[in-house]
């Protein structure tokens, strides 16, 4: 038996079988969660590799690039129409968190799901159902993506506080939690490399390049990336007092629909062993 599935017991007071302990109906289902998600946090203090992920390459990354970045003024477009002008190092240093909690958050997703794969199919077979493990491993995104942008506002709070900080916070983590549910896909259909590669460059190219505020005529494919509601609403909440709800909407509707897609494919992964 597993350290995950050993876990899983002792959390749940499971003997094995469908019917278990965590009581029928709605209580057991969340008590179920709950025991998942809190093994996934005690993993996530035994991988020491992961800890470093998630504070140390905010740090390294938002303040290294933050005090190397040029001084020049650079005029930019926040809430729909507003133009403002800022500097350039404070206009990366905000697309910087969202871009940071997209890599930690699509890491993490890939090595959750990696790592945890092989025990969610013997935990499906001892009684937990797959939406189960799936809500609970959405939790744990939440958490890498929370932390990441932690870190990365304290870093960033040298050379630029957002002026609406609780609405950049939220663009920032549903960065994160997009990009982790991406990664939790490539960790179901890519080899560790490639999908180690994949997650380095994917939200760098999208957030940094498709959607730079400075560029005025965005590609076409800007619009269907991950990074396009999130980085508008980060930017909007970073340079306006007025945040424009809908970029934000769109944001949670498409983390919504890479979510059942995500789910879709957890499952027939779990069914198909």
């Amino acid at each position: 038996m597993s350290r995950v599935e050993r876990d899983a017991r002792e959390a749940t007071g499971s003997g094995g079988g469908h019917g278990g302990s965590g009581g029928p109906g709605e209580t057991g289902f969340a008590r179920r969660v709950a025991a998942a998600f809190a093994m996934g946090l005690r993993e996530y203090a035994r991988t020491p590799v992961l800890l470093a992920l998630l504070v140390f390459l905010p740090a390294y990354f938002v303040g290294l690039l933050v005090y190397l970045l040029p001084e020049s003024s650079v005029p930019i477009e926040a809430a729909g129409a507003e133009t403002v002008v800022v500097q350039s190092a404070e206009l990366y240093g905000i697309l910087l968190v969202p871009l940071t909690s997209a890599l930690v958050g699509g890491i993490a997703g890939l090595f959750l799901m990696l790592n945890a794969r092989d025990a969610d199919g013997r935990l499906v077979v001892a009684g937990y159902r797959p939406s189960q493990l799936l809500l609970a491993r959405v939790g744990l995104l939440a958490v890498a993506a929370g932390v990441a942008v932690g870190v990365s506002l304290v870093v960033l709070s040298v050379e630029v506080v957002p002026e609406r900080l609780g609405w950049f916070v939220a663009a920032s983590v549903l960065a994160g939690l997009t990009y982790g549910l991406f990664g939790a896909l490539a960790g179901l259909a890519l080899s560790r490399l490639a999908g180690v590669y994949f997650l380095l460059f994917a939200p760098m190219v999208d957030v940094f390049f498709f959607q730079n505020p400075m560029v005025s005529d965005a590609h076409w494919l800007a619009a269907c990336l991950p990074g396009r509601f999130v980085t508008e609403a980060a930017v909007d909440a970073g340079f306006s007092a007025s945040v424009s709800l809908e970029p934000l909407g769109w944001a949670v509707a498409y983390l919504v629909g890479v979510g059942v897609v995500t789910g879709v494919a957890y499952y027939r992964s779990m069914r198909l062993g």
